[in-house]
C-alpha cells in the first residue's frame, strides 16, 4: 500500500516561523523529521506538498521521502486556517490504495496486514461530544452550505467521528468522491470563511463528514485502536517513554502540540535518535536552539549518555552543566523502560533522588498558593515543577540514599497498617511501582544495574 503525507504552507510569507498549532515553530518541524524519519525505517513515504514545503522539508531539511508531488500551490486561495484541505486535495489525487500519515504522528512498527488490507482504515472511532458540538453551535448559523450527508449529525441523530491520524484504504475511488464532496462543503462556504472559527470547521468538513459518509454505505472500517474515546479524551498518545516496547504509535493531536513535557520529550528524541536532521533545523533556526552549548551526532549523544552515568553517583556535587542536562535528558527516554524491563525480571537495581532536585513549597499562580513540589533544573535555566503528595513526599524521602528497588518496597510496606489484606498490599505496591517510574520519567529519580562483584576467591 501506497504510504503518503502532506503539507501545504498555507501561503505564508515564511512558513519556518509558523508554529501551526504547536508550542512553536521548532516543534512543528521536530514534528516532521521524526514522522517522516520514523515511516522511512519500515515504507517508502511520498509527500504532496507546495513549493515553500519543498524548500523547508526537502531541500533544507533533506528528509527522506521516496517520491515528492509539488502540486499544494493552487490551494493557496484558502482560507490558511483550513489545515485540513491539503489532505482532502491528496485523497483525491489518489489512484491506488493508500494511507495518509500526519506529520504529527511516529510509528514504531508496520501496520499490519489485517489494518492495511481494509477499503477504509482510520485511527479510531471517536464519539462526539458536547465539545464538538459547542463548536459546531458557534459554525453552523453562519454556513450557506451544508452537504446532505451531513444532516443525521445536523438532527442529532449521529454523534461519531473518525479521527484521521492515519486515513486511507483500498476503496481509492471512493476517496475522490468524499474530497468532492468535502471541497464543495468548504467552497461553498468561501464568503464566510472570514466569519467562522475554520480551525474548528476543518473537523466537520474532514472527520464528522466522513463518518456520515461511511455510515450510510455500511462498509466496514478498519480502526489501528479498537477504543473509541470522547473527542477531547485522547490519553497516552504523547508517551515517548514506553516507545517502542510498550507503545509503537504516537499521534500528538489537539492540546498535545501545545504541551512543554511533550514538546519537550519530542525535542530530546530527535536530537537523540536524528542528531543530522536536528543539527540541519538548527542551523534555519539558530536563535531557538541557543541553549544549546554543542552539536550532536551520534558518537556525541552516546558520549553524553555515557558521562551522565558514570558521573552521576551518590554524594557527588554536581556541575549541572548543559551536556550533563542533555546526558539526562536522553537517559530520562530510556530509563522508564529500562525499569519496567528489571522489574519484570526481578534484577537487583538501586534507585536515588538526583542532587539537583530540590523538594520545596513553590508557588502555583493558577492555585493561588504553595504546592509542595520537586523542582527540577532544565535547559535554558528553566526549571519544571513537579506536584507532591503525601505519598510521594515518602517515596522521595525513603530515596534520598541510594537503596535496591526490592528493600525500597519492603520499607514503603512499613507504611501500611497492620491490618490491610493481600489484595490491599498489592494495590500500594502498585501505586508505589507507578509513582517511581514516574518519577523516573520526570527526571527525579536515577536509576543503576546493580552489578554482583566477581568472586576473587579461586575455586579448589
Amino acid at each position: 500500500m501506497k504510504i503518503i503525507q502532506s503539507f501545504w504552507s498555507q501561503n505564508l510569507e515564511d512558513p519556518l516561523t509558523e508554529n501551526y498549532g504547536w508550542l512553536s515553530n521548532a516543534h512543528n518541524w521536530l514534528s516532521w523529521i521524526l514522522s517522516a524519519n520514523q515511516l522511512a525505517k519500515f515504507y517508502n513515504v511520498e509527500l504532496y506538498t507546495d513549493q515553500k514545503g519543498y524548500e523547508i522539508l526537502i531541500e533544507k531539511l533533506q528528509l527522506p521521502y521516496n517520491k515528492v508531488h509539488v502540486v499544494l500551490d493552487e490551494l493557496n486561495h484558502y482560507h490558511k486556517s483550513l489545515w485540513a484541505m491539503p489532505k482532502i486535495k491528496t485523497y483525491s489525487l489518489q489512484n491506488e490504495p493508500f494511507l495518509h500519515v500526519d506529520g504529527d504522528v511516529f510509528i514504531w512498527k508496520e501496520f499490519s496486514d489485517q489494518l492495511l488490507n481494509g477499503d477504509f482504515i482510520t485511527q479510531n472511532l471517536e464519539i462526539t461530544t458536547e465539545y464538538y458540538e459547542g463548536m459546531w453551535k458557534e459554525i453552523y448559523p453562519n454556513l450557506l452550505y451544508v452537504p446532505n450527508e451531513m444532516k443525521d449529525y445536523i438532527n442529532n441523530n449521529s454523534n461519531y467521528a473518525y479521527n484521521m491520524g492515519i486515513i486511507g484504504g483500498n476503496n481509492y475511488e471512493y476517496f475522490k468522491k468524499y474530497a468532492a464532496i468535502s471541497s464543495a462543503f468548504v467552497d461553498r462556504n468561501k464568503s464566510v470563511w472570514n466569519s467562522i472559527n475554520g480551525f474548528n470547521f476543518n473537523i466537520f468538513f474532514e472527520q464528522v463528514l466522513f463518518y456520515n459518509m461511511i455510515k450510510e454505505t455500511s462498509e466496514q472500517v478498519n480502526c489501528l485502536f479498537a477504543d473509541t474515546p470522547n473527542d477531547n479524551s485522547y490519553i497516552g498518545f504523547g508517551d515517548f517513554d514506553k516507545v517502542p516496547n510498550q507503545k509503537s504509535y504516537l499521534h500528538l493531536l489537539g492540546t498535545y502540540k501545545k504541551s512543554v513535557r511533550i514538546c519537550s520529550n519530542l525535542e530530546t528524541y530527535v536530537i537523540k535518535e536524528y542528531p543530522e536532521y536536528f543539527e540541519r533545523l538548527r542551523k534555519l533556526l539558530p536563535d531557538y536552539f541557543s541553549y544549546y552549548e554543542t552539536s550532536f551526532n551520534a558518537s556525541k549523544n552516546q558520549d553524553l549518555k555515557n558521562d551522565f552515568k558514570s558521573i552521576n553517583t551518590f554524594g557527588s556535587n554536581q556541575n549541572i552543566s548543559n551536556e550533563y542536562m542533555t546526558g539526562r535528558n536522553f537517559m530520562s527516554l530510556e530509563f522508564p523502560q529500562e525499569f519496567d524491563q528489571l522489574v519484570a525480571h526481578n534484577t537487583a537495581f538501586e534507585l536515588f533522588k538526583f542532587s539537583e532536585v530540590e523538594i520545596k513549597d513553590y508557588f502555583n499562580e493558577e492555585l493561588n498558593q504553595e504546592i509542595r513540589s520537586a523542582i527540577v533544573p532544565e535547559l535554558g535555566y528553566k526549571i519544571s515543577q513537579v506536584s507532591l503528595d503525601e505519598i510521594d513526599e515518602l517515596i522521595l524521602s525513603e530515596l534520598e540514599t541510594p537503596i535496591l528497588y526490592q528493600d525500597f518496597i519492603l520499607k514503603m510496606n512499613t507504611y501500611l497498617e497492620e491490618d490491610i489484606d493481600e489484595a490491599g498490599k498489592l494495590d500500594f505496591i502498585e501505586l508505589i511501582q507507578t509513582r517511581t517510574r514516574f518519577f523516573i520519567v520526570e527526571k527525579i529519580l536515577f536509576l543503576k544495574v546493580k552489578i554482583e562483584e566477581t568472586d576473587l576467591i579461586p575455586l579448589r
